[in-house]
Parts: structure tokens; C-alpha cells; sequence
């Protein structure tokens, strides 16, 4: 099944967010979209993914921003040095 996209959308940025507990991640998308929020089924058929569209405080655009979570243990995180050092990355021009 294939999703019909605006153009508008395909040049909009996407932030992704990623919380710890799928509960969590609904509560997020809840708080801070105010309610107005879709969810889906993520490709692996456990983790939901919430959508919403909203301004982007650092650059004041439009984007899309995209809540999932997690689902099962993680036991480890395999990031290139460029981005283990969380306090360092810029999160816009990354």
C-alpha cells in the first residue's frame, strides 16, 4: 500500500524522536502536538509511529515531526564517533 504525499512534503524536514517505552512515546506526541496527532504501525509491525506537523524552535520552520520508541532491549548503541557525544551535536546542522 502506497501513501499519497504532497509536495509540500517532500521537502519538509522530518525530526525524529525516539523514547525509551512505547507509552511514553504517545505521551509526547500527545503533549506536544496538543492532541492533534496520527499513529500508525512502524515497518516492523511493533513500535506505533506518531505524526504530527509543527514549528521547529531553533530555525522556526515547518517540519514533520515523527514520535516512535524503542520496542524490546537495548543492549548496546553502534554510533559513528561524529555522534557519540551527545552535548556536541548540533541537532540543526546535523
Amino acid at each position: 500500500q502506497h501513501q499519497v504525499v504532497s509536495s509540500e512534503e517532500c521537502t519538509m524536514k522530518t525530526v525524529l524522536m525516539v523514547a525509551e517505552k512505547p507509552s511514553l512515546a504517545q505521551s509526547i506526541a500527545k503533549i506536544l502536538s496538543g492532541g492533534q496527532f496520527t499513529s500508525r504501525k512502524g515497518f516492523n509491525g511493533a513500535c506505533s509511529v506518531h505524526e504530527y506537523k509543527g514549528r521547529f524552535p531553533p530555525t522556526g520552520e515547518t517540519v514533520s515531526y515523527k514520535m516512535t520508541s524503542v520496542c524490546g532491549h537495548v543492549f548496546g548503541l553502534d554510533f559513528t564517533g561524529k555522534y557519540n557525544s551527545w552535548d556536541k551535536v548540533d541537532p540543526v546542522c546535523s
